[in-house]
């Protein structure tokens, strides 16, 4: 039986007052076309080549609100295609960077140049600058985003961790997958800051990647809620499809993504009257016995994680590698037993955080141009982990391109 079932009734009945309130506010929005990104260079720094993209229907001389996206890889195309995809009805100059990307000392003025270029030849307000990125490319973005002026920042992949999570008025808005091994640097319990605007964590159920694009979507329309040119529709609509999303998960007993999706609901409710009703609806849901045990367990598993990736570190130092081999065996056959999702993504977690710091290490022990016993044993252990990456068939033959 649903955990919530004797208080369903009365949740429905206020979704469906909720809905009918957001659907008489609704007027249509015309879909956009974006143009196909165009190559482009920075007039200040000519080696940093970029990819625009922004709708072709827009009316003459509007300025638009301006993405500037980065890939962990400088994949400036990928980068923009992901948001010009998503943003269906939102107008916005997107511009992902081909020469910023992980490592790259110098992104701070390279962000910087193109804050200054994109807007002195496409329709983009230098007033309304949003930095985004993914994985490395996030936490450059929210670096950047911290120490200048912009409209707020998106972090896909990885979160501010432990750092302020919102900087005077800018908003930070950060998406992972829930088996994301940097999933714990943006978590907080839900509901836990409702009343601060500053701070949005979604998630996904998915790996290390670039969230769906509906994701991206909710991600850009939070940044532009409150400017005059988003149309108003747009928060009722994400507020409506966001309380139907609850009710779909509430009865499939998915606690965990329910109350995202009443947290969103709340993010976006377009007046104080639909804010009451939802927080109505989230107080019936977090009071409930269903949802207590559910959070005590499921942070149970976070407290857990923290633990074993201590001693996952500590453990490299150690020659012997039949431990790692027992181990990741382990992960890997309860992955595939497991049928608590809670516990399977606590799982997907541990894997990739092994992969992600022993890729770290091989990367770092790589620099010094030695080829050493404890570069050996990294790899024999990065194989146990990573047996199908792309990253291992590189390892090796640069190993081999050692003297």
């Amino acid at each position: 039986m649903n955990a919530f079932s004797g208080k369903y009734t009365t949740i429905i009945i206020l979704i469906c007052v909720l809905i009918a309130g957001c659907k008489k506010s609704q007027t249509s929005v015309l879909p956009l076309r974006y143009i196909e990104p165009v190559s482009d260079s920075c007039r200040h720094e000519p080696d940093h080549h970029y990819l625009v993209s922004f709708p072709d229907n827009i009316p003459p001389q509007q300025r638009l609100p301006l993405i500037l996206a980065i890939d962990p890889h400088g994949d400036g195309r990928l980068a923009a295609e992901k948001f010009s995809e998503a943003l269906v009805d939102i107008p916005i100059v997107i511009a992902g960077s081909d020469k910023i990307r992980n490592n790259y000392q110098g992104f701070e003025s390279s962000i910087a140049h193109l804050v200054d270029d994109v807007p002195a030849k496409y329709p983009a307000d230098p007033d309304k600058v949003i930095i985004a990125g993914f994985s490395g490319g996030a936490r450059m973005a929210y670096y950047y985003g911290r120490n200048h002026k912009v409209l707020g920042t998106i972090m896909f992949g990885a979160g501010p961790g432990q750092m302020n999570r919102a900087s005077d008025d800018k908003r930070v808005y950060a998406v992972s997958g829930t088996r994301d091994f940097n999933f714990m640097e943006q978590y907080l319990p839900p509901f836990s800051n409702q009343e601060d605007p500053g701070y949005v964590c979604d998630f996904f159920r998915g790996t290390h990647d670039w969230p769906p694009p509906e994701k991206i979507y909710e991600s850009v329309a939070y940044m532009l809620k409150d400017e005059p040119d988003l149309s108003e529709s747009i928060s009722t609509r994400i507020t409506e499809n966001m309380l139907l999303e609850y009710d779909s998960l509430l009865k499939s007993n998915d606690l965990f993504f329910a109350g995202k999706a009443l947290e969103k609901a709340l993010r976006f409710s377009p007046d104080s009257k639909h804010k009451n009703q939802v927080n109505q609806i989230i107080n019936d849901f977090k009071n409930s016995p269903g949802w207590s045990n559910y959070i005590k367990n499921f942070e149970g598993y976070l407290q857990k994680e923290i633990k074993l990736k201590r001693a996952y570190a500590e453990k490299l130092a150690d020659p012997d590698t039949s431990w790692w081999k027992k181990e990741t065996q382990s992960i890997n056959q309860n992955i595939l037993s497991c049928s608590d999702p809670v516990k399977e993504d606590f799982l997907y977690r541990l894997k990739g955080f092994i992969g992600i710091i022993l890729y770290s290490q091989i990367n770092s022990t790589l620099k010094n141009g030695l080829h050493t016993d404890e570069l050996d044993r990294l790899l024999v252990i990065y194989e146990m982990a990573e047996p199908e990456s792309p990253d291992l068939i590189k390892f090796k033959s640069r190993i081999q391109q050692i003297p």
